[in-house]
């Protein structure tokens, strides 16, 4: 009698005018997918769906218990509480997941082969489909809603769900299941939880027709709390297998991923177990390590009592963690540091730690580096010196403040940087632009007025008439430089070490260090005063090498140092010596911190003219 009333209830209500189009549960749509190759209606059905070809009184069309019948639902029942919604229904209508009720109350049941005549003779108007092809089309989905073709699925549990996941047992190594993150043997021994707990999961393994030593597909069969069955996702090698997996779990009464309502949680109660490493969980993701529950729901990790399972190496993500709005992700607080100039946490590798305030910080663009310090400092905390072309931090002993013109402005440096500062009395003044005066031995910086009053001294001093041919635009001429060059270059050629110079040599800082520095070498390879000598001498005569040394004008200082050093032979393999000993650069500090005016003062002055 139910059936008679249903039925009659469908004719009834088939005077309906109001039309929709048609939706399909993912139950019936993945069995007219299974079929579509060996039946056309199958397609043209499957093409039906959410076309504006096809609207009908009926929509919402689902699978029933019995395999010869199938469910639907009035369109009026539905424009009845929606009276806004015109032929297409939206998403939480139409997705049977998102848990309307119209795919619950108020349905009709009818035989499949009677729908589907209907559809193509009162809704199609077409002829073109046989009786014959609606019956095979009809025992084509019956045997499909009895399994027939599940008979090399398998269930298994403990130590086998360790075998069947190595990538040894597959048929392929394609698909979905030929790149999972855990078919590796490495993995072996993350598995542990799945192993270990045969009471309550189990794999599904799909076995290949042609060799049942491999298999082509897998999924994971968890028993719930509440006694259900919940299929975890699957892994095929063809997508096609994968609605082989979902008839299973349809047939019997399996809860799956891909049926699942949005709003329901799932629990998992575990043995009396503990382990040391886990697999990437696809669906229960935490797991809490006292209660032995697993769960779906990612919100209760973290700070409540479970670990996050989400990792690929084994690893986890323990339950005491923060969240970092600079990464926008929970981070471990064991690897998080806390930065205070942005009040959020940041992963240690991603901060800079503050040594000289013993805190981290985010790498905003108010936190600079100093190659000087090689360490990190708040921009306001730190200066910029300009001589440098680096960041230098004020409070530390070695950093001082140099005067660099007669106005009084000031840049930074360090001390043991003595080519770029000149120490007066208690203060410092820039080397780059001052300089001893050879009349007055009174430092003076260096501005217009002053050069073109001393350049005037000097010319008269080395008789060289000021005229347009030597002095021009307020600057000596390349003629009277190169004059004065060759006038110096001669002088040097000429001078000897005094004992004086030697002395200040002897007594030099940065020489004495050189020599403590490498005192385990050989005495003969270590630089005398002799070889200190000849390269103060290539140094005055190249304008005080000004430029910081480099490896560039190695060439320039080779050349310099055979021309002042005496016998060419013996002072060119002292040069090599220097420069495979790593010496070299170290004795040009030397001579950038030698106070040049204690040579003789003809000589000084035609550095003084040629530097200036």
């Amino acid at each position: 009698m139910r059936f008679l009333s249903n039925y009659l209830d469908f004719i009834f209500e088939a005077v309906a005018k109001q039309k929709m189009r048609l939706y399909y549960s993912d139950d019936f749509r993945n069995i007219l997918r299974r079929i579509e190759s060996k039946s056309i209606i199958a397609q043209a059905l499957l093409a039906s769906e959410d076309s504006n070809q096809m609207t009908d009184i009926y929509t919402l069309i689902d699978v029933t218990e019995k395999n010869d019948t199938i469910s639907l639902i009035q369109v009026n029942r539905i424009s009845r509480s929606n009276p806004e919604i015109g032929e297409t229904l939206p998403y939480n209508i139409r997705d049977k997941k998102r848990g309307s009720e119209f795919w619950n109350k108020a349905r009709t049941d009818i035989s499949i082969g009677r729908w589907t005549k209907r559809i193509f003779t009162e809704v199609y108007k077409s002829n073109a489909m046989s009786d014959s092809k609606i019956e095979e089309f009809v025992n084509l989905y019956k045997s499909t809603i009895d399994g027939e073709d599940l008979t090399n699925f398998e269930l298994v549990k403990g130590e086998d769900i360790r075998k069947w996941y190595h990538e040894n047992t597959y048929l392929e190594r394609r698909g979905q299941l030929g790149n999972s993150c855990m078919r590796y043997p490495k993995c072996q021994e993350y598995l542990d939880i799945y192993v270990k707990n045969p009471e309550v999961c189990q794999l599904l393994i799909l076995k290949s027709v042609d060799k049942l030593d491999k298999i082509t597909g897998r999924a994971l069969v968890w028993k719930l709390t509440d006694d259900e069955y919940y299929m975890d996702r699957v892994y095929t090698i063809n997508d096609s297998d994968k609605l082989l997996f979902q008839d299973y779990a349809r047939i019997n009464k399996i809860k799956n991923l891909y049926d699942r309502s949005s709003d329901s949680w799932l629990e998992v109660k575990l043995g009396d177990h503990n382990y040391e490493k886990y697999p990437y969980m696809d669906t229960f993701v935490v797991y809490n390590t006292t209660t032995k529950i697993l769960r779906d729901n990612e919100e209760l990790w973290p700070n409540q009592g479970y670990i996050s399972l989400q990792h690929t190496d084994g690893s986890f993500d323990p339950e005491d963690a923060v969240y970092s709005n600079w990464d926008d992700e929970y981070i471990r607080r064991e690897n998080g540091v806390y930065c205070s100039n942005v009040d959020d946490w940041l992963l240690r590798s991603s901060a800079r730690y503050l040594e000289y305030k013993e805190e981290w910080a985010a790498p905003t663009d108010d936190v600079v580096w100093s190659e000087y310090h090689d360490e990190w400092f708040y921009e306001n905390d730190s200066v910029y010196s300009e001589v440098m072309s680096d960041v230098l931090y004020p409070d530390n002993e070695n950093v001082i403040e140099i005067i660099i013109n007669s106005n009084g402005d000031t840049d930074w440096c360090v001390k043991s940087r003595e080519d770029l500062y000149i120490k007066v009395g208690s203060e410092y003044y820039s080397k780059k632009n001052c300089i001893k005066d050879p009349f007055t031995k009174e430092y003076k910086f260096k501005d217009r007025d002053y050069e073109k009053s001393l350049d005037e001294k000097l010319m008269k001093e080395f008789g060289i008439e000021i005229n347009d041919e030597t002095y021009k635009s307020g600057q000596p001429t390349r003629k009277t430089i190169n004059l004065v060059k060759e006038d110096l270059e001669s002088k040097l050629l000429k001078l000897k070490l005094s004992d004086k110079i030697k002395e200040l040599i002897s007594q030099n800082d940065k020489y004495k260090k050189i020599l403590n520095k490498y005192k385990s070498y050989q005495q003969k390879v270590l630089p005398t005063e002799e070889d200190i000598f000849i390269l103060l001498k290539s140094y005055l005569s190249d304008s005080g090498l000004s430029y910081k040394f480099t490896w560039r004008i190695i060439g320039t200082l080779q050349g310099k140092f055979l021309f002042y050093g005496g016998d060419r032979d013996i002072t060119e393999k002292r040069f090599d010596e220097f420069r495979m000993l790593g010496i070299l650069e170290e004795m040009v500090e030397v001579c950038a911190s030698f106070d040049l005016s204690e040579f003789p003062e003809d000589i000084y002055k035609r550095y003084v003219f040629l530097s200036f």
